[in-house]
């Protein structure tokens, strides 16, 4: 029996039309009023539809618009909440005040990444690397940034998870309905649909292009499944991460080259573009054959493509990326290229440490770090750990000095943070916090909020988490077949006046889960304190294929059932969006114990932050910068420990003792009012440290103003001329590579009449080569005080000056004041200097006397 489907659309009367141009864009999800709005349409459709605004309003009737437009509080409600959105659409941002000439000049920054969880209805998310992009979208468009963010439209999206009788993790893939998805074909300037064509293998793959409105900016989607495409290329963005190393390979050639040739296809005509983590490397691959395919030489190629890149990481281990074989990538890649003048080898090398060294894989993040100018971990540890990561990749380079920065993670606040705290921090803190969270000074009146209101807000979304959880709780059970008795039980648990840790994040081993199980005695003994009584909700996904994560999750699931730990602590399956937001907003401590240095950033703790909770953690990812001694509590102090049982053993008995002699007590020590005063007085910290910096309004202007704006104008200088700018650098860096090996120094000195504080010294150096110009070197005193002796650690790099040339030596110095006194470390060192060189060590070229 062949079955057909069509959609049929709402066809919605003039006066609800502002309904569904709300519901279109994504802009509801982080607006109160929207959300309630769309909320009282029909609450159950609503609860059904994952609060799903498309659902919402193609589940009426004609006489369900007739309903709604006789009723004058609803319509008074849309108008305002129109009104809202239509001031946020026009109303000029941060970017348009500070960077007026670059929006004049048409700067435009084009964001790929593999997901975007942006909310609960949208399934195209997995879990912290997805809120981040959808995050950063949010904000990108709060602070005015130019942005077209490029993903793939999975049409299963993520695996739902439940756990069987057994505490067995079991997944189920939704299936995401297009039609009742916020988003419609993507258009080109001509207003025809777009798609474009790949070749994958052998053959064409067809790619349907969408768009979905974020507030001011764009999420472009990518879609195989397409009439006309195999069965097995309609399933290439069937599932994220799903499938095998070669479903991979494919979804990954139609992220970067699809998402690519869309874009263009569209009209949008990108000046910088940003790669997050591997997965969308091959849009630099593709940018270079279209330019060579265009007439322009190669290696010219290579370097515009690299002047207009910057790639994140958010991964602290090597393990953790996308690694191909030359059979694979030759199979699905070469057809891509064989016109070109790219063949495999050169391929492979872009992927490679070592480009010439065949027995190596051609690894997704070497491919992005190679081919951008600017390079970022997403936190400051993680910058360093980074370093040493691709240190392989500069070998000539100080550790420290490796060309690859950081910009710490944020949340987006007005997503994650309470009604109830909104409400407090705009009576108290005033509405600025919204429109401009990234301004300190106004956070620092969280001093203001009487610690009554404080706590007792905080007490009303322990209740919300509480009552949610039960719910959650019943669900699990008549999903597992439970009994009448256990759906009881279900309603008794958790006590909205307790103590409550929360616990949820990534199943993976590194993190630890078990970490605060290790003595299932003593912790029995800390949450059935009658005087002091604690519990903890725990949530979290482990990979399909990760058994170690699942053996965790299913040990937690015993513990929950026995006598001593039925009540107090209890495990919400199915961790999202949805549930992150309750545990976000109403625990009291949050806890993460990784094993440092292998959380990246981790952003579940700023949320937990900005809702007025506390953190309990290890000195990792964003905490070990956030963490100030006033505003939660470090687990350890930045140890790392080779052997992994002894580190288990040491710090979960510091967790223990912690919340034993410190936390627990704090929280219940009031006054006669009732209100632990020590306790809100961090709670006040945690908003005035954590909520100020840790935001993605904050996150993404770092990225304007280091890497966004930078790059637009390397590239605008890179285009001048038809690219001759861009020419003459290829030329010249192959000149500086040639006679390298030319350049050595002659002679160098420290010079000081008195080695002492606040003297002053001449450093100088004499340098001979053959043919390059002193215009063309960077000669440098590398200088550090203390420390161990023979190496640097974070060295100053002072500048010497070009003073003259005789018989072909040119000689440099400078004259500076002695800052410091101590052990100072003094070494010389010559690098190549062009304007288009943005990072000291780029060209890996490096004399030292």
């Amino acid at each position: 029996m062949r079955i057909s489907e069509y959609n049929v659309r709402p066809d919605l009367p003039q006066e609800l039309k502002a309904l569904e141009e709300i519901a279109y864009n994504l802009w509801w999800c982080w607006n109160d009023d929207a959300l309630e709005l769309f909320r009282s349409i029909n609450p159950a459709s609503w609860e059904k539809s994952r609060h799903n605004p498309i659902a919402v309003i193609g589940s009426l009737t004609r006489e369900g618009y007739e309903k709604l437009m006789k009723d004058p509080v609803f319509m008074s409600r849309l108008e305002a909440v129109h009104k809202q959105f239509t001031e946020y659409m026009t109303l000029p941002r941060w970017f348009e005040l500070e960077h007026a000439k670059k929006v004049e000049e048409k700067m435009h920054v084009a964001y790929f990444s593999a997901e975007y969880g942006i909310h609960e209805s949208v399934k195209l998310y997995s879990g912290g690397l997805g809120v981040l992009s959808g995050d950063h979208c949010k904000s990108a468009s709060d602070v005015g940034i130019p942005f077209s963010a490029i993903g793939l439209l999975y049409r299963n999206g993520y695996f739902h998870q439940y756990l069987n009788s057994d505490g067995w993790q079991q997944e189920y893939y939704p299936y995401n309905e297009f039609y009742n998805m916020p988003m419609r074909r993507a258009l080109n300037p001509e207003g025809q649909e777009v798609c474009v064509e790949v070749m994958v293998e052998n053959r064409t793959v067809k790619v349907n292009v969408w768009r979905m409105a974020v507030g001011k900016i764009e999420l472009i989607l990518l879609d195989t499944d397409v009439e006309g495409n195999s069965k097995e290329d309609r399933q290439i963005t069937g599932q994220l991460y799903g499938g095998d190393s070669n479903m991979r390979l494919k979804q990954e050639i139609i992220l970067g080259i699809a998402g690519y040739r869309a874009i263009r296809a569209m009209g949008r005509k990108a000046t910088v573009y940003h790669i997050n983590e591997g997965h969308p490397s091959f849009v630099n691959l593709e940018r270079i054959r279209n330019y060579v395919s265009e007439g322009m030489e190669f290696r010219t190629a290579v370097e515009v493509v690299r002047k207009s890149t910057i790639f994140t990481t958010h991964t602290p281990v090597p393990a953790g990326f996308d690694i191909f074989g030359t059979d694979q990538v030759k199979k699905y890649l070469g057809p891509l290229f064989e016109n070109c003048v790219l063949n495999i080898n050169q391929l492979m090398g872009f992927g490679r440490v070592n480009p010439f060294d065949e027995s190596e894989g051609f690894a997704m993040a070497v491919c992005g770090i190679k081919l951008s100018t600017y390079r970022n971990g997403v936190s400051r540890l993680h910058g360093e750990v980074s370093r040493k990561m691709f240190k392989n990749i500069w070998p000539n380079a100080l550790e420290n000095s490796i060309p690859v920065g950081h910009v710490t993670n944020g949340v987006h606040l007005p997503t994650f943070i309470s009604e109830e705290f909104k409400t407090i921090y705009n009576r108290y803190i005033g509405e600025n916090w919204y429109y401009k969270p990234y301004d300190f000074t106004i956070w620092s009146k969280a001093e203001n909020i009487p610690d009554a209101a404080l706590f007792k807000a905080k007490q009303r979304q322990r209740e919300k988490l509480i009552a949610f959880a039960r719910k959650h709780l019943k669900s699990q059970i008549l999903q597992r077949g439970g009994t009448s008795g256990e759906l009881v039980k279900a309603d008794e648990v958790l006590n909205p006046d307790h103590l409550t840790i929360g616990f949820a994040r990534r199943f993976a081993t590194y993190k630890r889960g078990y970490l605060l199980f290790m003595d299932e005695q003593r912790l029995h003994q800390i949450l059935n304190n009658a005087d002091r009584p604690v519990q903890i909700i725990i949530a979290g996904k482990a990979h399909p294929k990760d058994n170690g994560g699942k053996e965790i999750i299913k040990k937690i699931f015993h513990i929950c059932r026995k006598p001593m730990f039925r009540d107090k602590v209890v495990f919400i399956e199915d961790y999202d969006i949805e549930v992150a937001k309750y545990l976000a907003q109403g625990v009291d401590i949050w806890l993460n114990t990784p094993k440092r240095p292998m959380e990246a950033s981790g952003t579940s703790g700023m949320k937990i932050a900005a809702n007025g909770g506390l953190n309990l953690s290890i000195l990792d990812g964003w905490w070990d910068e956030g963490y100030n001694g006033e505003n939660g509590w470090a687990i350890g102090a930045g140890e790392e420990y080779e052997k992994e049982t002894y580190q288990d053993h040491v710090e979960s008995m510091e967790l223990y003792d912690k919340l034993e002699n410190e936390i627990i007590p704090l929280f219940y020590t009031r006054d006669r009012a009732g209100v632990p005063r020590e306790w809100t007085r961090m709670m006040k910290q945690a908003i005035k440290t954590c909520a100020a910096f840790f935001n993605t309004s904050r996150m993404v202007m770092n990225y304007t103003d280091q890497y966004y704006v930078p790059v637009h104008e390397l590239n605008s200088a890179f285009r001048a001329n038809k690219h001759e700018e861009a020419k003459e650098y290829v030329l010249w860096k192959d000149s500086i590579i040639q006679s390298w090996d030319n350049v050595q120094f002659v002679d160098t000195k420290v010079e000081a009449d008195d080695l002492k504080m606040e003297s002053g010294v001449i450093f100088s150096a004499a340098v001979r080569t053959d043919a390059i110009q002193p215009e063309n070197l960077s000669v440098c005193a590398i200088v550090e005080f203390d420390g161990a002796s023979g190496e640097f650690k974070d060295p100053e790099f002072v500048e010497l000056e070009f003073k003259n040339v005789e018989n072909g030596v040119y000689s440099y110095s400078t004259k500076t004041t002695l800052k410091k006194a101590g052990k100072m470390k003094v070494a010389f060192a010559v690098l190549p200097r062009h304007k288009f060189i943005k990072e000291r060590f780029e060209l890996n070229q490096i004399k030292w006397a």
